[in-house]
């Protein structure tokens, strides 16, 4: 009978971590997710509602190369901190022909009301008519910030 009871005690208490573990899961709050782009696209991600932190995830492919040398697709997601306005420029995606993709992933803190927005930008507009997919999303990672 005692050990029926510890185990108990035992279940019980790691249910509780559990339960304490998934209030803190992961919450993606913007995703974006385009196909045979050409020219520059972008635009608002997310406005968050109160300030905190987030993991920004970015996927960029050339799917269609431009045929002209020395070309690259550029992309950039911009936010504002406690320090003012800040950008992330993830290194450029060469556009001549098809390649290798440019993923990133990293961390941000974002003001409320202030937009998270990001762009991609191929060097040589307007003659450069190279097609690529794009993929990001955002995910709030912790609590509000105060």
């Amino acid at each position: 009978m005692k050990r029926a009871c510890v185990i108990a005690v035992v279940v019980v208490i790691l249910a509780g971590v559990c339960l304490a573990q998934s209030a803190r899961q992961v919450e993606v709050v913007a995703e974006v997710s385009l196909t045979n782009q050409t020219g520059k696209t972008g635009g608002t991600l997310f406005t968050p509602n109160q300030t905190g932190m987030f993991r920004v995830s970015f996927y960029l492919e050339c799917t269609e190369g431009s045929q002209i040398l020395n070309t690259e697709l550029d992309p950039v997601v911009l936010w504002t901190d406690d320090n003012g306005d800040e950008f992330e420029a993830l290194p450029p995606v060469q556009d001549n022909s098809i390649g290798p993709p440019v993923s990133a992933m990293f961390i941000i803190k974002a003001i409320a009301g202030t937009p998270v927005s990001w762009n991609v930008q191929p060097s040589r507009l307007p003659k450069d008519k190279s097609r690529y997919e794009v993929y990001l999303a955002l995910e709030r990672i912790g609590s509000t910030v105060h």
